[in-house]
């Protein structure tokens, strides 16, 4: 049991906290439930450029970024292979972009099954891309709209935490503080939908911030990881010794057959040609079985001339704390759960907005009566 002055001092902070930090956590959980689904969502509006001619897959890599050439000739950043959800190649391009502005890259999609352009567009400003951005920047990329994001993580931690020992039923009554009870006054079933709803999507919520924090803040997660399980340093691995000047690179098909000769039973999810910081081929896989939107589940960096594995980062090869850490963002939006996990997140999204609508209104009924004569 709490004193009256620790419980005082934390519903003050509870309410405060949630006044001021709640828009930008209402926004946060609203978008958080859309960028969910955003990879169906972004299909279903945008059917043209996610319809293949047919179910062949018939172009190789080097094919889809020839093609991706010719329509862009901006560098190449990223490949996304075909899936479910997007049954296309769907080629990155990297733009020159102003130093501290978001990065400007265009897509060009391509059909597998005959090599011809889908079409093109400007990737961080497509709809479904922009609501993403908004949640993870503010859309203030350039203003600290990270860390911003960030610090709203910890104000919801707080709020979850702070909540659930104001909540804290008495013995007996734990039924009757998690349901929303009929035929009481205004402010009795606000409080009702205001306890239930933070109570049933407490640990969700949990999860969403704290893997939220983890993903805005590496460097300040990574070491409490490192207690349990001491996670490797993350690099961005390279050949340090490259073979004398002159010597042919591999095509992008050998490199996906030593991908595949490497990690055999793994589809290949995603590949990231060489860059003038990192001159290895980096390439991640995609979990058999696993929901589509988790993307990808580790990557090996494969030396451009040889096709030999610089480095190593799949399941099979790394520490627990190393798992964690790539696992944050599919625990974050439910996919590490299948689909019934992405549903309880888009659900849980939208308790912020019950929570502080609900708090505010209770704010609201009971402040008039501190502002009497007395």
């Amino acid at each position: 049991m709490m004193s009256g002055r620790v419980r005082r001092g934390l519903l003050w902070a509870h309410r405060w906290f949630g006044l001021i930090g709640g828009v930008v956590v209402v926004l946060i959980g609203l978008t958080g439930s859309f960028i969910v689904f955003y990879r169906e969502i972004d299909a279903a509006l945008n059917p043209a450029l996610y319809t293949p001619a047919g179910p062949e897959q018939r172009v190789t890599l080097s094919g889809v970024m020839r093609a991706a050439a010719a329509a862009d000739p901006a560098p190449i950043a990223t490949i996304l292979a075909p899936d479910r959800t997007w049954p296309v190649w769907i080629v990155i391009h990297a733009h020159e972009t102003a130093p501290g502005s978001y990065p400007n890259r265009w897509t060009t999609m391509v059909d597998p099954s005959n090599g011809k352009v889908l079409g093109r567009r400007d990737y961080a400003n497509a709809f479904a891309l922009k609501i993403y951005r908004l949640h993870f920047t503010l859309l203030l990329y350039e203003f600290w709209g990270k860390e911003l994001v960030g610090a709203a993580g910890f104000v919801l931690l707080g709020l979850a935490v702070s909540g659930l020992f104001l909540w804290w039923p008495k013995p007996g009554r734990f039924w009757r503080s998690v349901s929303v009870r009929k035929n009481v006054s205004l402010l009795r079933f606000v409080l009702d939908v205001h306890s239930a709803a933070g109570f049933w999507a407490l640990s969700v919520l949990l999860l969403i911030s704290i893997t939220g924090v983890g993903i805005v803040f590496p460097d300040l997660v990574r070491p409490i990881v490192g207690l349990l399980s001491q996670p490797t340093p993350d690099r961005s691995p390279r050949v340090e010794v490259p073979p004398p000047a002159g010597t042919p690179l591999l095509s992008p098909d050998a490199i996906t057959q030593r991908a595949q000769e490497a990690k055999p039973g793994a589809t290949i999810a995603m590949l990231n040609p060489p860059t003038a910081t990192r001159n290895t081929w980096r390439v991640q896989f995609r979990p058999d079985g696993a929901d589509p939107a988790v993307r990808s589940r580790g990557a090996i960096w494969l030396d451009p001339w040889s096709g030999a594995v610089v480095h190593d980062r799949t399941p099979g090869a790394m520490s627990m704390g190393d798992r964690y850490l790539a696992e944050q963002l599919w625990l974050h939006n439910g996919a590490t759960f299948g689909f019934a996990g992405r549903l309880l997140v888009f659900a849980a999204g939208f308790a912020p907005l019950v929570l502080f609508v609900s708090g505010l209104m209770m704010w609201l009924k009971r402040r008039p009566r501190r502002m009497g004569p007395g």
